[in-house]
């Protein structure tokens, strides 16, 4: 049964909200408050429009506690730690591209490289360290992400998630999450779960710039750089879908990056995209229908899409970003590979590509079934798809 109004303003209130994570943490502040504006916007928005059942509101609200939760805790360990805002992660390596274009197996095939650092699910969950973390222990976040995160229990139940998708507590995952901290990004905060009225909040407020944004997680990185013993010598592999729209805030913020951008023709991609999204928001609504996605993504992703070919055009970034055909990375990625390696002046040592290439042998397309997807299947045809992403296909796919 979809929770009623009613339902949602008691569980969704933000100072009840911003209480209990005072309760849970022991702790009171939560870093610079201008995002308590974006936190109350958007329960207003899911207050009106987010269709879920009983257990889904109670994910949702247990989703934002915890995120408030991390944030008073990041804002005490940098009170404490004032070293930690000088780490250094201006230069990472960054998968451009949007959903279903090869971006997660290349992102955890250079995962595999220990000299890379990268966001695994349970740090994205829960990107500050419990209480009584020690570095190099054991640590409980791993253990706890497994039940607080329904998308981890999700991939163990729903054929049709796991064939899309995996994920696990220590699976090498998109940092997309750490934006949800902010509690104003359009990508992330208004699609889990699936909010209208919140996504065209942010579109009229936040664009053109997310630099607040970035920043605050370019911090986020610092932080995780910092429980693991620092940088030495190694730098940060980031993929994030929403990224594709804002490579000017981002390079402001990370001006050393050096970008690959993996291209698959979204008469493809967006179906598969569809698919996956719909079984993404099943577990805050079990009944959820394919119909409920398609505008919200179909749209997302061509704002982004024409907004990065403007940018790209704008800052003369065409000989900075190295394109590359989904093709490649499906069939013979690692010559791609040793090219964005040599872009970065990052060494790729033969133990770090024998450690992609058995990723590679393990995990070969279908491994977890077949994620099987069609135009049809979300009432849309070429020709609807050529009039949001036209432009983007001849530019990079024909």
């Amino acid at each position: 049964m979809i929770a009623s109004r009613d339902d949602k303003l008691k569980a969704l209130d933000p100072d009840d909200l911003l209480d209990e994570a005072r309760h849970v943490s022991q702790l009171t502040h939560f870093g610079d408050e201008r995002f308590i504006g974006a936190l109350r916007a958007m329960t207003a928005c899911y207050i009106e429009d987010i269709q879920v059942d009983g257990r889904g509101l109670a994910l949702v609200r247990a989703t934002i506690v915890r995120q408030l939760v991390n944030r008073a805790r990041f804002e005490r360990d940098t009170t404490l730690h004032p070293e930690i805002l000088d780490e250094n992660v201006s230069d990472p390596i960054v998968i451009l591209g949007m959903p279903r274009s090869g971006t997660t197996k290349a992102h955890r095939m250079l995962g595999a490289d220990p000299n890379l650092l990268k966001t695994y699910m349970w740090q994205l969950i829960n990107p500050a360290p419990f209480p009584g973390w020690e570095p190099g222990g054991v640590d409980a976040r791993i253990a706890a992400a497994r039940s607080d995160d329904p998308l981890i229990e999700a991939s163990d139940i729903n054929q049709d998630l796991r064939a899309g998708h995996l994920y696990g507590a220590a699976e090498v995952q998109s940092d997309l999450w750490l934006a949800g901290l902010t509690f104003n990004d359009s990508f992330y905060s208004s699609w889990r779960p699936p909010s209208p009225g919140y996504y065209h909040y942010l579109i009229d407020r936040r664009y053109p710039s997310t630099r607040d944004n970035f920043e605050y997680v370019a911090n986020l990185y610092r932080y995780l750089q910092w429980q693991q013993g620092g940088r030495r010598g190694r730098r940060w592999l980031l993929k994030n879908e929403s990224l594709l729209g804002f490579l000017d805030d981002f390079l402001v913020v990370h001006p050393n990056a050096t970008l690959m951008h993996i291209h698959r023709d979204p008469r493809v991609s967006i179906p598969s995209l569809l698919k996956l999204g719909t079984e993404f928001s099943r577990p805050y609504f079990a009944d959820i229908e394919s119909s409920d996605v398609v505008f919200n993504l179909v749209d997302r992703f061509s704002r982004l899409a024409h907004r990065y070919m403007r940018t790209r055009d704008e800052l003369g970034l065409d000989d900075r970003i190295l394109d590359v055909p989904y093709e490649k990375i499906r069939s013979d990625p690692m010559p791609v590979f040793r090219e964005v390696y040599r872009r970065a002046g990052h060494e790729l040592t033969p133990a770090s590509e024998q450690l992609m290439s058995d990723w590679e042998h393990a995990n070969e397309q279908g491994k977890h079934g077949a994620h099987t997807y069609s135009l049809e299947m979300f009432g849309l045809s070429e020709r609807v798809i050529d009039q949001y992403f036209g432009e983007y296909i001849r530019r990079y796919v024909s």
